[in-house]
């Protein structure tokens, strides 16, 4: 049984769960590896039974609160937090989705269960169960099943700048390519969000100096507000689909540069 911490720290939490291997407790499906809900749930109540988790949602028109935040053309989103002791809290939100990973439109009872599992599951991730997995490893940074307090080897500070996206002229398929890498259902961390926003704008400066912008006025305030509003998915998302669309616009700029060379 494990020590039961009554009121632990934020990094006391990541230390004790980042450690635990949870490999035997995953499955693939649609090219992701999800993690058990139910044994992730037993291993919180182990070690953090005071845990409070809180559904957060929305009040319809009718003063009808709900569980699910809606949005226009019908999709809807899920969020929680959890809460542990007085000092650590972590919330997470996840779309209502099918088993491509697309976001349903007008979702049933059970899809919207199935996405709170997810998304619970998710909260427990950036807590620090199954955190690697997430991250696209293997195994925790211990392969000790289960410890208190795992060692870590500290990072060493970044002493370049990170090289800038190119999205060369004469391949933006390639480019294209690449930005379709990107996991479309993640945990968004501070630092991963951080990167997503550094890729967007990268991408978005690299096309622009080519000569191609969105000509769209709602592209950029999609843009704009997926930066200021730190949306982890909708980051990603936007910058595969600029990179499409600039794709194509390059295709249609080399077929006229084309005519006119015959």
């Amino acid at each position: 049984m494990a020590t039961v911490t009554k009121d632990p720290t934020a990094k006391e939490v990541w230390d004790t769960l980042s450690g635990i291997n949870v490999n035997e407790h995953t499955e693939e499906k649609g090219g992701l590896t999800y993690l058990s809900w139910a044994w992730a749930w037993s291993i919180m109540m182990d070690h953090y039974p005071q845990l409070i988790v809180k559904w957060h949602g929305m009040t319809d028109e009718s003063g009808v609160t709900r569980d699910i935040t809606t949005y226009p053309g019908g999709t809807a989103s899920v969020c929680c937090s959890i809460t542990i002791g007085d000092s650590v809290k972590r919330e997470m939100w996840l779309p209502v989705m099918d088993y491509k990973n697309k976001a349903i439109a007008n979702p049933d009872s059970r899809a919207i269960s199935d996405a709170k599992q997810r998304c619970l599951t998710k909260c427990l991730g950036i807590l620090g169960l199954g955190a690697y997995v997430y991250a696209g490893e293997d195994l925790p940074r211990d392969t000790t099943s289960v410890k208190a307090v795992p060692k870590k080897t500290p990072k060493p500070k970044a002493t370049k700048k990170a090289p800038k996206y190119k999205a060369p002229k004469e391949s933006p398929k390639k480019a294209t390519e690449e930005a379709k890498e990107d996991p479309p259902s993640l945990t968004y961390d501070e630092v991963s969000v951080d990167e997503s926003i550094t890729k967007l704008k990268e991408t978005v400066t690299a096309l622009h100096k080519q000569g191609w912008t969105p000509a769209d006025d709602a592209a950029k305030k999609q843009i704009k507000d997926a930066i200021k509003g730190r949306d982890g998915e909708a980051l990603v998302r936007l910058r595969r689909e600029i990179l499409a669309l600039a794709e194509s616009a390059f295709k249609l700029h080399d077929a006229e540069e084309e005519k006119h060379d015959v």
